[in-house]
């Protein structure tokens, strides 16, 4: 993925040439890099160690962690309108992934006492908190499409070795799933780019709560082109919870 990205972009960059990279955007590619490189071996671990309904539900509380880091990172914080909202998406979309333990709904917290993969998950969804923020302060210093290449190229080269010592002929699986990978860069290039120039114009809160809640488009395409209607009564409150939520930040 990271891969497929810094291909899409490189020309991109080279056409429009290479930014000026301040002290201040040099500090925020660094940390950023080397978070996004821990969240990556956590994520992996956690999805490895624990089944996905305990552990994707704890993502959601990345919005909840902004209110405490977007201030002190880069002095954003919500209004009191905006921070209902939040809540509200959270809320929703933790509805949303609950599907594996809808008569334990507090599951994926109580997993944090004695579930490995949960804490791991934990930690992924703190740390993302953080690495929304430095993408603000690395967008203000450059451009999104620039810090979007110079951060994934960086996080392509931390890959390399990893990859290299845990696969098995890399090369090869390359070339045998190189379509759906090129398929999933590009639409990870064009969401990437999408958030990054979102917090251009609003809060990094409210781009990553509305980020959180496109679990909300999973189920009505579920819904309505897989015909997976099994728990839509259910999801149908989560559903309107994130509406809620998207209605109070717009306003």
């Amino acid at each position: 993925m990271h891969l497929v990205i810094s291909v899409l972009l490189a020309p991109i960059v080279l056409f429009r040439g290479i930014e000026t990279m301040s002290v201040r955007f040099l500090l925020a590619l660094a940390a950023s890099t080397i978070l996004q490189l821990i969240v990556i071996l956590l994520y992996m671990k956690a999805i490895k160690r624990s089944e996905l309904s305990v552990t994707v539900p704890l993502v959601t509380l990345t919005p909840l962690f902004m209110l405490i880091t977007s201030p002190i990172l880069i002095g954003e914080f919500p209004s009191a309108l905006g921070i209902v909202g939040i809540f509200f998406i959270v809320v929703g979309t933790y509805v949303l992934n609950i599907d594996g333990n809808k008569d334990k709904p507090l599951a994926p917290f109580t997993s944090l006492i004695t579930n490995q993969g949960s804490r791991y998950m934990f930690i992924v969804a703190f740390l993302w908190s953080i690495t929304a923020n430095i993408d603000k302060i690395g967008v203000e210093e450059t451009s999104p499409i620039f810090w979007a290449f110079t951060k994934d190229f960086i996080i392509l080269i931390y890959l390399l070795p990893i990859m290299l010592i845990k696969s098995k002929s890399p090369l090869t699986q390359l070339k045998q799933r190189a379509g759906p990978l090129f398929g999933v860069g590009l639409f990870r290039t064009l969401s990437v780019l999408s958030q990054l120039f979102a917090i251009q114009l609003i809060l990094v809160a409210y781009v990553i709560a509305i980020k959180r809640s496109s679990a909300l488009i999973i189920i009505l395409f579920a819904f309505f082109f897989l015909n997976e209607k099994e728990y839509f009564k259910t999801r149908l409150i989560g559903i309107l919870v994130i509406l809620c939520g998207l209605i109070l930040i717009a306003l």
